[in-house]
């Protein structure tokens, strides 16, 4: 399987990419890449996150690609569950901008 994220926003606005092979990854973040294959996994961010909306917030899109299919999970930072954030943290600091 390979994930691919897309994060966009921020202070600077810029789209960062990450795509890796899941075999890379960790096995607790290799677990919740397949749970996201069939859940959504939305809410559930730190307490006192703040306000829903904001300029400065991240957007992350992750597409899971497994024979032949894709699936698609789209987050604004609020709205990212607490299990999901680590994956989200690892691959961000693999990404590199895209223009």
């Amino acid at each position: 399987m390979q994930v691919k994220l897309v994060r966009s926003g921020g202070l600077a606005g810029l789209k960062m990419v990450a795509t890796v092979d899941t075999g890379d990854l960790p096995a607790d973040q290799q677990e919740v890449v397949s749970r996201l294959l069939t859940e959504d996994l939305r809410g559930g961010g730190p307490a006192g996150a703040g306000p829903q909306g904001g300029a400065d917030q991240f957007t992350y899109q992750l597409e899971i690609h497994q024979d032949g299919r894709t699936v698609r999970r789209r987050w604004k930072d609020p709205e990212v569950h607490e299990t999901v954030r680590p994956l989200l943290s690892a691959l961000a600091r693999q990404a590199k901008p895209v223009r």
